[in-house]
């Protein structure tokens, strides 16, 4: 399109093309080459200066220059932003030498373009009403282009990629426009002000790219396109002093400050991770918002077995204040007594001098082991804590865990532990009026330490599988550790290969082979001929992480097994959520992603999954919202790891003949443990 303007269009390519040189000889080809991030500004100015200036050798020489020149300042002011402000640069390069090129031009009288503009710019449909006019004439003044022919090109190109940006470039057009048009009193004249393309790119950024869309990311956006007009307006009258227009100076000003107050508060919704188009940020959110664990302070529960969740965060009677994040745990039988005969001696509560386990890999950095127990019915108000254990998290946090029984303690300060290593047994020591466990997650060794958020990572509650969360008071929970079986399963070997057949109905249609890989950021992931699924381990669970290409068998992989804890507990169930696209068709989708954009709890899919005995986990993938169903199941084997996979009316059946013999003898030894 910038070519329909040859002068625009061939000062664009020499521009990247200056840049690029100045990037070689620097040493950035390679980063230049990999992505636009240092070259679209030199582009911008490239186009600036061929819409204002005939070809010529000094204009040639001028967007050679210029091209250098904007690759330094983008380099340079990429990584301040970066570093101080923690900001992309957007177009500040862009504004900055272009100002400079149109001032130290201004005397340059014999560069100015005299008629090759006429046909290019007389490309107008003139069948759409001002505001459409004004609309399509904004949309091809980004690319430098004015007119109606450009701009509807590039409409159409935005709503093929996006419904949403389509969306927020109209509605932001229209509010600018209108608020500009009342401010001068003509709202025609203000349509054919093609600075206008400003308020479309801030309706598109903060609506759109730098938020996750919602009713309340286009609220946003479209109070930054009010705060534009302003901007604008002002920006006329300065300008205009000295023939300038005012670039995208509305558009950056504003799209920065707001990201930067973003930053300020910790805006929830900003988008952390770029996919793709809105869509595809909104769909990786709203899968991946509450999948893993965004709190530092991860542990697991200090003991083994099922206990009972007696006392949580901001408890009935004690963890109160600066004390809040806690929990207290002690064990229940069937009539929800924690004792037998009556409760008078210690030895009748259950959990009296059970094992007390580490729930975190640190050091132990305090040992109070010499405070005798209490007699049920009394308590220690002067020692607190009692008996106590206390451990530094190499993540810079600490973890007590208090009322440990007397003289039971058996690690010693200045001692490295690991998850489940022994610390001790429960007692009644403290401020304890029956025994229990008390633990706490606290920012610093001294006493008195305020205490801080925390969640418990692999347990089970109500016979489902929770991988990070806060257990429900007055609930029994079990502790699910790690089991060698389901780690060998899911421990997939760089460079191994995999061959299946895949039956639909029971008939041979098509076969399917990857091969395990690992890309540059250290993601392991699956590999065919047409796409990939990133999958690994977090915290005890294997996930499957994300799918990429056109490979509909790799998609029905990641389905039939989207997460599965390294554990096993009998009858144990979990879920998790999955991408919208692996499970609806492009209509479905396009509807799906729209009203998620609304409220992005309408839509979702979610995989439900349980262990039908040790080597089978079988499933089910629902959509409610359009009455989607899918059941799945796969067998499990420690060599062969995903041995047989159905799902729908699709089954692979694995057909590798690699294995080796001393796998096989891994994987009969690990059958037989389980076992």
């Amino acid at each position: 399109m910038t070519f329909l303007n040859y002068n625009a269009g061939f000062s664009g390519v020499l521009a990247v093309f200056s840049a690029y040189l100045s990037a070689y000889f620097l040493g950035y080809h390679k980063v230049f080459l990999s992505s636009g991030y240092f070259a679209y500004n030199s582009l911008l100015v490239g186009l600036a200066i061929g819409f204002l200036f005939k070809i010529s050798a000094l204009s040639l020489l001028m967007i050679f220059i210029s091209g250098s020149m904007t690759f330094i300042i983008t380099l340079v002011t990429a990584h301040f932003f970066a570093k101080v402000l923690g900001l992309q640069v957007l177009s500040v390069p862009f504004i900055l030498v272009s100002t400079l090129v149109y001032l130290s031009a201004s005397s340059f009288t014999n560069l100015y373009v005299v008629s090759l503009y006429v046909t290019p710019y007389s490309l107008n449909l003139n069948i759409f009403n001002y505001w459409f006019s004004g609309y399509l004439k904004s949309l091809g003044a980004i690319i430098f282009m004015p007119n109606e022919i450009s701009g509807l090109i590039i409409a159409l190109l935005i709503l093929y990629y996006s419904r949403i940006l389509f969306f927020l470039s109209l509605s932001g057009f229209l509010l600018g426009m209108t608020l500009y048009g009342l401010f001068i009193g003509s709202i025609p004249a203000a349509s054919d002000d093609i600075s206008s393309f400003n308020y479309i790119l801030i309706a598109m950024a903060i609506g759109g790219v730098f938020n996750i869309p919602s009713i309340k990311s286009f609220t946003i956006a479209m109070s930054g396109v009010a705060i534009a007009t302003l901007i604008a307006s002002a920006g006329h009258v300065f300008w205009s002093q000295y023939g300038l227009p005012i670039f995208t100076l509305p558009f950056t000003v504003v799209t920065l400050s707001f990201l930067y107050a973003f930053d300020i508060i910790n805006y929830p919704d900003k988008t952390r991770i770029f996919i793709g188009s809105p869509e595809k940020n909104l769909e990786y959110f709203i899968s991946n918002h509450c999948r893993f664990i965004n709190q530092q302070a991860a542990i697991s529960l200090p003991f083994s077995g099922r206990w009972h969740s007696w006392q949580g965060f901001n408890g009935k009677w004690t963890h109160q204040g600066v004390f809040q994040y806690a929990y207290d745990f002690i064990i229940k039988d069937a009539s929800n007594q924690s004792y037998i005969n009556q409760g008078n001696s210690l030895s009748d509560y259950y959990c009296f001098a059970q094992e007390v386990l580490s729930p975190v890999n640190g050091k132990i950095v305090r040992v109070i082991n010499h405070i005798p127990d209490n007699t049920i019915g009394s308590v220690d108000s002067f020692n607190i804590w009692g008996n106590e254990v206390i451990i530094q998290d190499s993540r810079g946090f600490f973890i007590k865990i208090a009322h440990l029984s007397f003289q039971s303690i058996t690690v010693f300060e200045g001692q490295s532990v690991a998850v489940g290593t022994l610390l001790g047994l429960c007692g009644n020591s403290g401020n304890s009026p029956q025994p229990h466990i008390h633990i706490q997650v606290q920012n610093s060794l001294y006493p008195g330490a305020a205490t801080i958020p925390f969640v418990f990572v692999n347990y089970g509650q109500r016979n489902n599988f929770v991988s990070f969360g806060l257990p429900e008071e007055h609930l029994d929970i079990v502790q699910c550790s790690f089991n060698l079986f389901y780690d060998q399963v899911s421990n997939f070997v760089l460079d191994d290969e995999y061959t299946y057949e895949i039956f639909l109905h029971g008939e041979l249609i098509d076969s399917l082979n990857f091969k395990v890989k690992m890309s540059e950021s250290l993601l392991t992931y699956f590999e065919s001929s047409h796409g990939k699924l990133y999958f690994g381990k977090q915290y005890g669970n294997y996930y499957a992480y994300s799918y990429e290409g056109k490979d509909p068998y790799l998609k029905l992989i990641y389905l039939a097994l989207s997460t599965m804890p390294i554990s096993y507990v009998n009858d144990l169930r979990w879920q998790d959520k999955v991408n919208n696209s692996l499970v609806l068709n492009k209509w479905q989708l396009a509807i799906c992603n729209f009203l998620n954009s609304i409220d992005n709890r309408w839509v979702s899919s979610h995989s439900h999954y349980q262990y039908k005995d040790d080597y089978c986990i079988i499933g089910k993938i629902e959509n409610s919202f359009f009455d989607i169903t899918i059941e799945t199941s796969i067998l499990l084997d420690p060599a062969l790891k995903f041995k047989e996979i159905t799902i729908g009316d699709y089954q692979l059946v694995q057909t590798n003949s690699h294995n080796t013999d001393t796998k096989q003898a891994l994987s009969n030894t690990l059958i037989t443990q389980q076992g």
